[in-house]
């Protein structure tokens, strides 16, 4: 193989491993799929309350079978989760390593050493509830358009409006949020790949030198790469702005003919039963 191919596989493989793919439509005709888009939202408050509030591993274990079997029904492929990058996973075990050292109950000694299995088992639990609301908010970015979150909020918070708060105005940000969630990330991506390229281009591969980044050195690559991230952001922001500006103004969500039928209100009994159980078994 030729510097040149070489030169092109490396940046593709690394890419491949580490490329997000969250709140990205998965095109499926599936249950869930046909589900109204406030059903899920709600249904996703629901669990999210849950295990927040009340964060026992019998109730991690509902809110995981609920969003494994919504997983399931909706069909997601497992080429649809994100491809974390290993410093991530490296974060993760030193913060349970850290865990270890604290003094919550029970402690155990080990040559010498006070271990704590309590602050284990809390970094194990506030783990996995991390993990459970990030795959419930990606399920339902998986198997819901973005032009629908809007309209079915507008539904959810009708009653709000009665108290003269400025429903529209939160509607229309979360809806421009959601629409640039997805550009955010492919500017991050390509980002990611210009540092890519320049640490593995024509001249470099061979250097070993190049490849050894000091701590120093990473720190400021990581400075870089988010200052370089806001700029683009804020670039982004400006030209949304004009062209809004240009089409009169943000004005009102498009309504959507999406309504809540009778499997969405199964759906969410079923779920408040689940939630049920949860506070009264947990």
């Amino acid at each position: 193989m030729s510097r040149t191919r070489l030169d092109d596989e490396v940046p593709r493989r690394h890419r491949r491993r580490t490329e997000l793919h969250l709140f990205r439509l998965v095109p499926r005709d599936s249950f869930v799929h046909r589900l109204w888009a406030g059903t899920k939202l709600l249904c996703l408050a629901m669990l999210s309350l849950t295990a927040t509030l009340h964060p026992t591993w019998t109730t991690l274990v509902l809110v995981g079978f609920v969003i494994a079997t919504g997983i399931a029904l909706a069909q997601i492929p497992l080429r649809a989760a994100p491809r974390l990058p290993r410093w991530f996973f490296i974060g993760i075990a030193l913060g349970g390593v850290l865990s270890v050292w604290s003094t919550a109950p029970p402690t155990v000694r080990v040559q010498g050493i006070m271990l704590s299995l309590g602050g284990l088992e809390d970094w194990a639990r506030f783990l996995v509830l991390a993990v459970l609301l990030v795959t419930g908010a990606a399920l339902i970015g998986w198997t819901t358009p973005a032009g629908e979150f809007a309209p079915a909020l507008g539904r959810l918070f009708r009653p709000a409006r009665h108290l003269r708060l400025p429903v529209d105005d939160w509607l229309v940000a979360i809806a421009l949020g959601i629409r640039c969630f997805p550009i955010l990330v492919d500017e991050m991506q390509t980002l990611l790949a210009v540092r890519r390229l320049r640490r593995h281009g024509p001249g470099r591969v061979g250097d070993r030198r190049s490849l050894r980044f000091t701590l120093g050195e990473s720190a400021r690559e990581v400075v870089d790469l988010l200052t370089a991230a806001l700029v683009a952001s804020l670039r982004r922001a400006r030209d949304m702005s004009e062209a809004i500006e240009a089409r009169g103004g943000l004005g009102a969500f498009s309504d959507s003919a999406a309504r809540a039928r009778g499997v969405d209100w199964c759906v969410v009994l079923v779920v408040a039963s689940i939630v049920a159980i949860a506070f009264a078994f947990g």
